[in-house]
């Protein structure tokens, strides 16, 4: 792999993605979250643009941002980006009908972490991980393995994410499974929980 730099418009957006997560209230280091949206991007030869841009994405989830604002800090191209991928993110059929490769890698890097940190989450916390959907617990697991489908046919092997994402789905399934039987016997088996 290529040596990818990044220099100061790219730490700037890591620092004000950052502060934008942080207003987020999600329990993650909002550091962490962004800087690993960025890996994944960067990781799969994304060009540091599309790694903006997947920090600004993460970030700007449920945060609404003045669309000249963020041209300001992060320049016309990475701003058009995160705001597709965003639309794209939110939009399933939108997804679905994208063709660009670039909205296609930041929007599976996204979804890539997303995937991870509920996994992370039901390990630590249990079901109750799933709270912070809309959606009941099925119904999440489902949009992600549709996001699967999407990501696998419109980037295919060209993509490391797209394996990495289907692994993350099929560890959540499993972990789902697990918390759901824990659950059950707790139910049936009273005396011991």
């Amino acid at each position: 792999m290529s040596e990818i730099r990044v220099g100061k418009r790219f730490f700037a957006a890591a620092n004000w993605a950052t502060e934008l997560h942080a207003g987020t209230g999600v329990g993650t280091a909002s550091v962490a979250q962004v800087l690993g949206v960025a890996s994944l991007v960067l990781g799969d030869g994304g060009s540091r643009r599309e790694a903006i841009a997947g920090m600004i994405v993460d970030a700007t989830r449920g945060v609404d941002v003045d669309r000249d604002e963020l041209r300001d800090r992060i320049g016309k191209k990475a701003a058009r980006l995160a705001v597709v991928c965003g639309y794209a993110l939110a939009d399933p059929d939108s997804l679905e009908a994208e063709t660009d490769p670039s909205v296609l890698r930041v929007c599976a890097a996204v979804t890539v972490w997303d995937v991870h940190q509920l996994v992370r989450e039901l390990r630590r916390h249990g079901s109750v991980a799933f709270a912070r959907h809309a959606d009941p617990p099925p119904q999440v697991i489902d949009r992600y393995r549709r996001r699967v489908t999407v990501f696998r046919r419109r980037l295919g092997r060209v993509s490391t994410l797209t394996p990495e994402l289907r692994a993350a789905v099929a560890e959540l399934e499993r972990d789902a499974e697990l918390e759901t039987a824990i659950a059950a016997w707790r139910v049936t088996h009273v005396d011991a929980a």
